[in-house]
């Protein structure tokens, strides 16, 4: 009698936990339809793919003599098989412990040629693959460089992570603007064509994911920057989209629910940005939101429908804006807190989300070649050689080929 009873409760358990998952899905997924938004020429919820260690790869292999870069030939092809439409990867890099191995920026408005080339590979191997680059400029954080290094450059004292006077102090400033007008004005060595009207870039953005702390609570200075960088990238880029690359903050609760960010454990109203004023530039063409609920804090039992509503209300202002909304990075951890499961229901809730609200494109973080380790990133996924994007090492690479055959079908 004990056998059958256990496969009921098996089939049970199965049943529950399917349920579950769908239930998961279904609260990620609930977002308002509303009208299509293009980022530029991408079709409707197109799909991007974070791949930041590109321009890395390609100059330390040219730096070894080598023709090509093996890591970036696998990425874009392996983008290209998914049916990606773009790459997100860095469009810089001034980190002083690469100085020597793929620095672009080695002292103010000094450049180490071979590292410059590598991004050039990059671009041209990109028009290669038929796949779009979204490149930022710079970094908010310590990762390659960052802000600090720049506060660092200045002379300033007690430069921190983050810095505040890069969006505030002069010399900063005039230095940053300098550095994307000299970038922009590159011609690549191997297709001789100029970063400001190479095909492969689909878009410049400003910054990885500026933020506010220290600067004004109603976000006048950072609108400031935004504005006089941009006026920069629109001049010496005139053809490409420019963005903003932030998170998508705000410093008020208006056009948002509120009531339901509360419930969360966490506030994205709390100043120094405003992802509507940024958005309202004159020189901004798209706006930008990246998801990290965990990192964020958002309590577990919320994490499904913040992202839908993190995404759907941000599209709802962008819209109103005139502008298509860019998520250009979301994931959860891999090691804790959601099964692989559950972050695959949620995942594919997203992608529906961001294709019913009318997202111009969207990406998860973060998509790695084969050789490079799995635990160098909390959020890395694969599709390695040999498999179908279904196997479970891969983690979503399935998901991605879904969305991508969504796309533009609205």
């Amino acid at each position: 009698m004990r056998a059958p009873f256990l496969v009921v409760l098996l089939l049970s358990v199965v049943a529950c936990g399917e349920d579950s998952l769908e239930e998961l899905q279904a609260e990620a997924s609930d977002c308002p339809e509303a009208p299509v938004m293009r980022l530029g020429e991408t079709p409707s919820a197109a799909v991007l793919l974070n791949a930041y260690y590109l321009q890395e790869e390609a100059a330390r292999d040219l730096r070894r003599g080598r023709a090509e870069s093996p890591a970036v030939e696998e990425t874009l092809a392996k983008a290209a098989a998914l049916g990606v439409w773009a790459v997100r990867t860095t469009g810089y890099n001034d980190a002083a412990d690469k100085r020597g191995d793929s620095a672009i920026q080695v002292a103010p408005l000094q450049y180490d040629e071979v590292s410059l080339r590598g991004l050039d590979l990059v671009l041209t191997r990109a028009s290669a693959y038929g796949v779009k680059l979204v490149l930022p400029l710079g970094n908010y954080w310590d990762a390659y460089g960052g802000t600090r290094r720049y506060v660092e450059w200045a002379g300033l004292p007690s430069p921190v992570e983050g810095d505040a006077r890069f969006f505030t102090e002069r010399a900063v400033i005039e230095h940053y603007k300098a550095h994307v007008a000299r970038l922009l004005s590159r011609v690549n060595t191997f297709d001789g064509l100029r970063y400001g009207e190479h095909p492969a870039v689909l878009a410049w953005e400003l910054l990885n994911e500026p933020r506010g702390k220290g600067l004004d609570p109603d976000g006048v200075a950072m609108r400031a920057w935004v504005d006089e960088v941009a006026a920069v990238v629109k001049e010496y880029a005139p053809g490409h989209l420019v963005g903003t690359g932030e998170e998508g903050f705000d410093t008020s609760p208006a056009g948002y629910d509120e009531l339901f960010w509360r419930g969360t454990g966490t506030s994205f109203f709390e100043g120094g940005t405003s992802f509507r004023r940024n958005t309202a530039s004159p020189f901004i063409d798209f706006a930008s939101v990246h998801f990290y609920p965990e990192a964020y804090g958002v309590k577990p039992d919320f994490t499904a429908r913040a992202g839908a509503h993190w995404f759907s209300e941000h599209a709802a202002i962008a819209r109103d804006l005139g502008k298509p909304l860019l998520i250009g990075e979301f994931a959860l951890r891999n090691r804790e807190g959601f099964s692989l499961d559950e972050r695959r229901a949620l995942y594919r809730g997203w992608f529906r989300c961001a294709w019913r609200t009318g997202v111009g494109a969207s990406g998860p973080w973060m998509f790695a070649n084969d050789a490079r380790p799995d635990d160098w990133d909390d959020f890395t996924f694969y599709y390695r050689d040999g498999t179908v994007p279904a196997d479970p090492r891969n983690r979503y690479a399935d998901l991605i080929v879904e969305a991508a055959a969504l796309s533009g079908k609205r």
